[in-house]
């Protein structure tokens, strides 16, 4: 599943191709041809977590509406020609005037009003993001306090704390901090989850590159990657020695989704 850097690099993608742009069309597998926005100017592309969300203004006037997309495991969007065919799995196409951009086997794309965002059933309960320009930490650290989840690993999926994080970076900032994914989140004092969440969000912001995701070393845009070097600590390296100790990596599973977590019980040790 793409984790909020991702989707934030797809909305700094998107933003300078839509915005200001007035739509020729948009298509929804759910609606097909949704007539009332043709000639609507998008307003407005942002990034909240892995929520995207674009704001669409009626060219007669009206009520706002939201385009709100979450990829899920397999979506993806695609630049296109305006009339280039519709693939079997596509979700939504927008289209102005000189490009088309789909989106093909997500998991969410409907379309809101902008007063319904306050009471959707998942928008609005959504933890701050962390790739904000600005971040409360203490906010983040007040909302973990009311979940109360039973692991560290569970409390970092939780969206409705902070957004962003996914099991990659859940994986790999664990790693980092040195605690095992099963440690309670009762054990860390307020001063350690809020630097866990600092670093998850310095781990996030440090991924906007054109750059495949790296957190086992500083990336300079255009600089070659050393052969060999993995990009990561330890996520999707079970069984392989640990960069640090040697010792080899195992994978746990968490929650009644039974996410996985990959981390080494030799440097990882409950709080």
């Amino acid at each position: 599943m793409p984790e909020g850097d991702t989707v934030h690099k797809i909305a700094r993608a998107l933003r300078p191709r839509l915005e200001g742009e007035r739509l020729a069309s948009l298509w929804l597998r759910e609606q097909g041809a949704v007539a009332p926005l043709a000639g609507a100017r998008v307003r407005e592309v942002a990034a909240l977590g892995k929520h995207l969300l674009i704001v669409l203004e009626p060219a007669g006037g009206g009520h706002e509406r939201v385009l709100h997309v979450h990829l899920g495991m397999h979506g993806r969007w695609a630049r296109l020609a305006p009339d280039a065919p519709r693939a079997p799995a596509e979700r939504v196409r927008l289209a102005t005037g000189r490009e088309a951009f789909a989106c093909t086997k997500a998991a969410v794309t409907e379309l809101l009003r902008r007063g319904e965002l306050a009471d959707h059933r998942v928008l609005a309960r959504l933890g701050p993001d962390l790739l904000a320009d600005e971040l409360a930490l203490d906010a983040v650290v007040a909302r973990a306090r009311r979940r109360d989840p039973p692991t560290v690993a569970d409390l970092l999926l939780d969206q409705r704390v902070a957004c962003g994080l996914g099991n990659v970076y859940k994986s790999e900032l664990l790693f980092l901090e040195g605690l095992a994914p099963r440690t309670s989140p009762r054990a860390l004092p307020d001063a350690r989850l809020a630097a866990l969440y600092e670093r998850g969000r310095a781990l996030l912001r440090a991924n906007l590159g054109g750059w495949p995701r790296t957190t086992t070393g500083a990336v300079r845009p255009g600089a070659p990657w050393p052969p060999g070097m993995p990009r990561l600590w330890v996520y999707d390296r079970v069984g392989r020695p640990c960069l640090r100790c040697g010792a080899p990596i195992e994978l746990d599973r968490h929650g009644s989704l039974a996410r996985a977590t990959f981390w080494c019980p030799r440097c990882q040790r409950e709080a």
